[in-house]
């Protein structure tokens, strides 16, 4: 690579050993994927909770914070865990009280924003269109590829960091203009869209993960008046069953006003892919892999909830108490759980028998130990929540919409469809 004059001092180890050692993993990293140069970014966003760096990972993070080492642009993180504010409450294990405590203080350390949440695009972190970042929250840098043009790659929490205390990345893959060039045309024509609600759209996303793999789909005949919560819904399941980093909706995302201009003007004659509602169908009795009705929790916020998700399933619930067998979870931002105090959510829910955990979120790590304390059934609004608890930790999980899960909790048992 291409190294300017303070990129190789860096790399020499003039400004500490800590940005020495991020600087070698950026190199190794465009060595690896033949980037040219490396260029300068405007944020971060990183994991950082305990299921992602491991006891190897702490170790390295305490290793490259030595000396007063910071990172050089706005770096915010992931949900953790845990409730911080809620361990004795929740049982959480000293084995993971005492791993999380060591990552949060060399983040400190670090200078890096502790927001614990994965919609930091909507309390602060939010790049400009063309901006260049290094994101390693794959639904978030999909959203902010797709939504607001700014550019990452699916890096890695160790090259995010590493970036982060640099201040740069290697220029290669969606950096680069004609890398983000549409790869297949999808066209959803065929479907009743009129009819669709944010389950079916999530729907939609899993199955365009398994279709599409790591291609930039170009999604044609979306409606004009698409709520952002269905492409969310989308760009946040399509991540666990395919690598996509870009979606091309056609007159939503900047770089795709038209179908042409998301195929950089060689659009095809006609779409690769047309999505039939028997696809999306065999597609929803996928995520699902539940065998027993009787649930353990039923559990929200995957990604985080907003206030108005919040207000939804209080509103649902309408005073009526969780059956006593059943946990119920609501995952927010720390944020969101002072606005539904201010607003009397809070209370309404805790008075049903809910609880609201912040800084954690389903993909975050709670399994881990849920299931320890017997959780092994669940309900969950979110398919990207039911990849992660039944594929890494086995899990038994039903997947429907916020209505059918409340309804669940209600009676204790699965009420949605199968």
């Amino acid at each position: 690579m291409q190294l300017t004059e303070h990129e190789r001092g860096m790399l020499s180890g003039k400004y500490g050993q800590g940005v020495k050692q991020a600087m070698e993993i950026l190199t190794a990293y465009g060595d690896c994927n033949n980037a040219g140069r490396m260029i300068p970014i405007t944020s971060v966003h990183i994991a950082g909770n305990y299921p992602v760096l491991l006891d190897e990972g702490i170790e390295w993070l305490e290793n490259i914070a030595a000396g007063g080492t910071k990172v050089k642009v706005l770096t915010t993180v992931n949900p953790e865990m845990y409730d911080f504010e809620q361990a004795d409450a929740l049982d959480v294990p000293t084995f993971y009280r005492e791993r999380q405590k060591k990552i949060d203080d060399a983040f400190k350390s670090m200078g890096i924003t502790l927001n614990y949440t994965c919609h930091h695009y909507l309390v602060g972190n939010v790049p400009r269109f063309g901006d260049h970042i290094a994101w390693a929250s794959s639904g978030s840098q999909v959203f902010a590829n797709s939504i607001i043009g700014a550019r990452s790659n699916r890096d890695g929490d160790h090259v995010a960091i590493a970036a982060a205390i640099t201040g740069v990345i290697p220029e290669w893959g969606l950096h680069i203009t004609e890398n983000r060039r549409g790869d297949v045309l999808v066209d959803l024509g065929k479907l009743d869209l009129k009819k669709y609600g944010n389950t079916e759209y999530k729907t939609l996303g899993w199955l365009f993960g398994r279709l599409l793999g790591a291609k930039n789909p170009v999604v044609a005949n979306l409606p004009p008046d698409i709520d952002m919560e269905n492409v969310k819904g989308i760009m946040y399941t399509m991540t666990v069953t395919g690598g996509a980093g870009l979606v091309h909706f056609v007159g939503i995302t900047p770089e795709a006003p038209t179908v042409e201009a998301a195929f950089h003007g060689k659009s095809p004659r006609h779409p690769d892919i047309v999505i039939t509602q028997k696809e999306v169908d065999k597609a929803f009795k996928e995520i699902s892999s539940a065998k027993h009705d009787k649930l353990d929790l039923v559990i929200f916020g995957c990604p985080h909830c907003t206030i108005r998700d919040v207000q939804h399933i209080v509103d649902l619930l309408d005073g009526r108490k969780v059956h006593k067998d059943t946990r119920f979870w609501i995952c927010t931002s720390r944020w969101v759980k002072t606005l539904s105090e201010r607003m009397g959510l809070l209370e309404k829910l805790q008075a049903s028998g809910g609880h609201m955990v912040c800084d954690t979120a389903p993909c975050a790590g709670p399994y881990w130990y849920l299931k320890k304390q017997g959780v092994q059934v669940m309900a969950i609004n979110s398919a990207k929540a039911n990849y992660y608890a039944h594929g890494l930790c086995g899990m038994e999980t039903w997947f429907g919409s916020t209505e059918a899960c409340v309804e669940s909790a209600i009676s204790g048992k699965w009420e949605g469809p199968r």
